[in-house]
């Protein structure tokens, strides 16, 4: 959309070309390196992820299958994040998707019966509502098959659990029907029951020949790990261990240990199927290689977790995180690193206030350069704050930071940079 004598009102707007499809997630970023936002559309199922090229002017232009820069993507694409996983300079795209089951794919992927789903929940009053929850879930069958005997046991629900369950009956049996005038039955106060029928009766649209062939193919039963190899993008998932991720629906990617490396932790979940449920996955950057580790760095979690926000909510110097569950309580992970990072803030009086989209370098005494971007979304329903966090392993302090902002032009601070620290960087307005 196009903002109209200061009202973003919809009126005038420029489509991307590409098909739409069951996006999940989308991330403005710089992939390609060059100083100007580019756009990753993550869809889930048919519909391919779209990449496009910016040309800081406000122009998107799609990545085709013909320009053999992107060699493929993720199948249901959840998660999209960006990153220099490898401390080369540039960044990695790491696409999630549904990349493992219950079917035991993978002895990365941890899985509890889901009889101890509630265990891990200590608050009472949140463990009998997760008890509740689960026994309803042991008869009522995710899905779009209406059966008649649901009926009776609805009844002897009570309250906010009767009406959901009288309402979803009658989407599956307007499914069943094959008749969208079933979804009117539903009553005023269930939107969930609603947009779930009305979804189900929207028209679909088959993609041409020709639209398919400018798509990337697209893999599953695996993450997609794409790093620059000079000329093109190749994926090193696997080789470098971050293939398997569960049923993902959030990632998150930062120097949670302040070893100088980033890490990865992926969210996940599902109830299909539901014998077992999976814990969420820490893996910890070993030089660019990831060994699982979420049991040794507390992150084993495993409730159902749709979204997470990594922020440092103690405001110690490192990054901590909360992850909203399914079924369960708002989760808090204090992470208690030993040893602190440099922190940045940035406000752009020139650009957006965040400074999102610019592009944080800073350098130590070994040589070495990180490099992080200000980026929000990615991630499904889920965002992080604002703030660029960098951990320096052993060294003590940085010698330099190079700021490039969203708009192409650059500031630098040369000096000592103390680790333990929050610096404000400010662009201010140009005279």
């Amino acid at each position: 959309m196009i903002w109209n004598n200061g009202a973003l009102s919809g009126d005038a707007f420029t489509d991307l070309p590409g098909i739409p499809g069951e996006t999940l997630s989308i991330l403005f970023t710089d992939f390609d390196a060059n100083g100007t936002a580019d756009l990753i559309v993550g869809n889930d199922f048919e519909i391919p992820d779209y990449f496009y090229k910016g040309d800081g002017e406000g122009a998107l232009d799609m990545v085709v299958a013909d320009d053999a820069l992107i060699p493929h993507t993720t199948d249901t694409t959840m998660a999209v994040k960006t990153a220099d996983l490898m401390n080369k300079g540039r960044p990695d795209i790491y696409l999630a998707q549904i990349a493992g089951r219950s079917s035991g794919v993978s002895d990365t992927l941890k899985m509890q019966p889901l009889a101890q789903y509630c265990d891990g929940v200590d608050h009472a009053e949140d463990k009998a509502k997760c008890l509740e929850n689960m026994a309803i879930k042991g008869w009522y069958k995710s899905g779009n098959n209406f059966d008649p005997t649901y009926a009776a046991r609805c009844q002897t629900l009570s309250g906010v659990n009767k009406d959901q369950c009288r309402a979803m009956l009658v989407k599956d049996l307007a499914i069943q029907k094959r008749d969208p005038n079933v979804c009117k039955l539903i009553p005023v106060g269930q939107p969930v029951a609603q947009a779930y029928c009305a979804l189900h009766f929207k028209p679909s649209r088959t993609p041409t020949a020709s639209e398919i062939a400018l798509t990337h193919l697209q893999i599953r039963r695996s993450n997609v790990l794409l790093t620059w190899q000079g000329t093109a993008f190749e994926d090193q998932a696997e080789p470098r261990g971050l293939d398997v991720g569960g049923w993902v629906w959030d990632t998150k990617i930062a120097d949670f240990d302040h070893d100088g490396w980033q890490d990865v932790y992926i969210v996940n979940g599902t109830w299909v199927p539901n014998e077992v449920s999976p814990s969420n996955l820490f893996f910890h950057n070993k030089g660019g290689t990831f060994v699982e580790a979420s049991g040794p760095f507390g992150l084993e979690d495993y409730m159902m977790t749709a979204a997470a926000t990594r922020f440092d909510m103690d405001n110690d110097g490192d990054l901590d995180m909360i992850t909203h569950t399914v079924n369960g309580p708002i989760t808090v992970f204090t992470n208690n690193t030993q040893t602190r990072g440099i922190v940045f803030d940035l406000q752009d009086l020139q650009g957006n206030r965040d400074g999102i989209g610019a592009v944080v370098e800073l350098h130590d005494p070994s040589g070495r350069i990180q490099r992080r971007e200000v980026q929000l979304g990615g991630g499904f329903m889920s965002f992080d704050a604002p703030r660029v966090h960098f951990g320096l392993g052993d060294e003590t302090h940085a010698t330099k930071v190079d700021v490039h902002w969203a708009t192409g032009d650059a500031s630098t601070i040369e000096g000592r940079l103390e680790i333990g620290q929050k610096y404000t960087i400010t662009r201010h307005p140009a005279q």
